[in-house]
This record gives structure tokens, C-alpha cells and sequence, in this order.
């Protein structure tokens, strides 16, 4: 008797369990149970800025080589450049002092910018060295030369030939070296007209990059005579020759005057005397030089 009554119980209990299931689902609106899911917040981010493309030793930063990259919320290294504390114009116009590959984090000991020490220094290409050379409002151009323009190097002398019979000074102007990168305009080294290229500034020096033999030679020349800037074009060249080589170019006083020349003197009448006898001859002057 016991044992049927056990079974009949746990009948009796699931019966009643749908019943009472089945009368709360039909209060329920469409007969159906609602479940409520928790979703989890994200979990917060910082931006941190990052070059946005492979940068080279040497590179200087433009607004589009740099963005916000979201980074976990996490303590970072000091160096990093972090949004809110960091801007994003401040590395404009600074140069990158190591390599650096599209996604990575820029730090502050990988750019330096203008007027840091070692900015000049990293805006040389390898092997390459900077010069100043002397300038003035007319041989740089009235001021229209900026940093990051290209110039060939003229130098302007005068020769005393007197050793020579009749000879007298002669002047001569000559290309030293060609194709050179201008580096600065007095202190300011981008290429914009601001710190000492601001119009009524005089700039009074040029620094130039050339070859370790390209920085004898204007050295030399600068203790020659006058130097002049000549201002190239941003087209392409010939590519006869290499950037910072000279240039088999030079121009002597009487291809510039022809009134210097000798035949082109004014005359003048001498009276000759021969054995008693008298005779007026013209001298050209300037004759034999």
C-alpha cells in the first residue's frame, strides 16, 4: 500500500506544479514570461597619440601623420602623449628622431621639436653637414628664401692680375656648389615667415646642408669674396648632377660689361717724339689688359 501511495504523490505534486505554472503564464500578456537581461558596461578607454603612418628618422611631423588611437584605461608610461594633457599641434613642425611604424605611440624622446637642443642635428640627413654662410637682404633674395628651399651657392670676387703685363683686377662671379638644402634663415628654421623671417627682420645668416667636402669649399669661399643665395625652382631637374656639387659655371667681368673691354675704351692722343721729329698717336686706354 506504501509503495503506491509514494508514486501517487509525486503525480499529484507535478500536476499541480503545471497547473500553477500554466495559470502564471496565462496572466502574463501573450502567455509568455519576461526575462530581463543585465548587459555589462564597456569598460573605459583613453586616447593616447599615435603616428598614423610609418615616420622615418629625419621626418618631420604633418597634422596628417599623427591621430588618437583609444587605449585602455591603464596606467601608461610618463612619455606618452595622452588627449587632455597632450596637444596635437604641439608636434607640428617636429622631427622625428627615430623611426617610428603606422599604430605606435609617440613619446617625447622619440620627436624634437624647434628650438630644442639636437633639433638641427636631426634634421641633417646621415652623413651630412650644416654651414652658415653670410647673408643680406639682397644676396638672399629680400627674404623671400625659407628653410626647406633648395639655392645654389654663389661666390663674387675680385682678382689682381697686376702680375701680369698690363693686366689690372678683374672680377669674377662663379657657382661654388648647387642644389643645397636650406636648413634656417637666421634662427628660424620653418618654413613659414615667423621668428626672424618676419617682414623688417634682416636676416643675416643662411645654413645650408652639404657633404663634409661641400662645407670646406664654402668656408673657403666665404673668406673669397661676397656669397649670393640663387633661389631654384621647385620643378625637378636635369639630375646632371648629384645635389651639393659644383657646377663648371663662372662669368667674368667682361661677358657681363662689354664696355670693359679693351677695344671698347675711350681714346686719347699722345704727341710722340722720334729723332727730333714729332707725331700724335691714339692710345686706346686700357690697352693690354
Amino acid at each position: 500500500m506504501r509503495r503506491l501511495m509514494a508514486p501517487t504523490a509525486a503525480l499529484l505534486l507535478a500536476a499541480g506544479t503545471t497547473y500553477a505554472v500554466r495559470s502564471y503564464l496565462d496572466r502574463e500578456p501573450g502567455g509568455t514570461a519576461t526575462v530581463v537581461v543585465e548587459t555589462a558596461e564597456p569598460a573605459p578607454t583613453k586616447a593616447v597619440l599615435v603616428a598614423a603612418r610609418n615616420l622615418s628618422t629625419g621626418d618631420f611631423v604633418q597634422p596628417d601623420g599623427l591621430r588618437w588611437q583609444e587605449w585602455p584605461d591603464v596606467e601608461l608610461p610618463e612619455s606618452y602623449l595622452e588627449r587632455g594633457k597632450a596637444q596635437e599641434a604641439d608636434l607640428v613642425g617636429a622631427v622625428v628622431r627615430r623611426g617610428l611604424a603606422a599604430g605606435e605611440p609617440l613619446s617625447v624622446s622619440s620627436v624634437v621639436k624647434p628650438g630644442d637642443r639636437g633639433f638641427l642635428a636631426a634634421v641633417l640627413d646621415p652623413g651630412m653637414r650644416a654651414v652658415s654662410v653670410p647673408v643680406d637682404e639682397a644676396s638672399s633674395n629680400a627674404g623671400l628664401i625659407f628653410p626647406g628651399d633648395r639655392v645654389d651657392l654663389i661666390v663674387t670676387q675680385n682678382l689682381d692680375l697686376s702680375a701680369e703685363a698690363g693686366a689690372a683686377t678683374r672680377r669674377v662671379s662663379e657657382t661654388v656648389l648647387r642644389d643645397l638644402r636650406v636648413i634656417a634663415m637666421g634662427r628660424s628654421l620653418k618654413g613659414e615667415a615667423e621668428g626672424d623671417l618676419v617682414a623688417g627682420t634682416q636676416v643675416r645668416t643662411a645654413t645650408l646642408e652639404t657633404t663634409p667636402a661641400g662645407a670646406e669649399k664654402i668656408a673657403l669661399a666665404s673668406e673669397l669674396g661676397k656669397l649670393s643665395l640663387s633661389l631654384r625652382s621647385l620643378a625637378v631637374g636635369d639630375g646632371a648632377q648629384p645635389p651639393g656639387t659644383a657646377a663648371p659655371t663662372h662669368t667674368w667681368d667682361l661677358e657681363v660689361s662689354p664696355a670693359l673691354r679693351p677695344e671698347n675704351q675711350p681714346h686719347a692722343t699722345m704727341a710722340l717724339v722720334r729723332g727730333g721729329k714729332a707725331e700724335t698717336v691714339t692710345v686706346r686706354r686700357g690697352a693690354g689688359s
